[in-house]
């Protein structure tokens, strides 16, 4: 049994339709899958409210909202969505995008996002390692 402690309503906080945040997830949440809706708050929702996050995230879901789904360039769509994770990870911007293609753990998370915003599940790590392989470096 989950809490929904992430959930504005549970803390009694209403959303501010001026929230910069509110139009991208709004759109999400109208094909995301409902089932992964607590993992998309607690994992990237719930960091809108950290400064240094904003930006980053912002542009992380508005990538996610103009595509419902993998898309038809399924190639473009992985690249745009991982340079988009990596500049949310990596907020220091310690890894260059060589570094950021090499990093494991990106690419699982990559695959967590296909799987909680698109319930997308057929990509896989091979075709990703695939993508990325040809993905401009700069």
């Amino acid at each position: 049994m989950g809490w929904g402690i992430f959930k504005p309503r549970a803390r009694g906080r209403t959303v501010d339709p001026d929230d910069e945040f509110y139009l991208s997830i709004r759109n999400i949440e109208k094909f995301a899958p409902k089932q992964h809706l607590e993992e998309r708050e607690m994992y990237y929702y719930n960091y809108r409210q950290i400064a240094k996050y904003r930006k980053p995230l912002l542009s992380l879901l508005e990538q996610i909202s103009e595509r419902a789904g993998r898309g038809e360039n399924v190639e473009v769509s992985v690249q745009t969505l991982f340079r988009n994770l990596k500049d949310f990870y990596d907020i220091n911007d310690k890894l260059s995008i060589k570094e950021a293609i090499a990093d494991y753990n990106l690419k699982v998370k990559l695959l967590k996002l296909f799987k909680m915003f698109y319930d997308d599940t057929t990509l896989t790590g091979a075709e990703v390692e695939n993508y990325l392989k040809r993905m401009p470096k700069n």
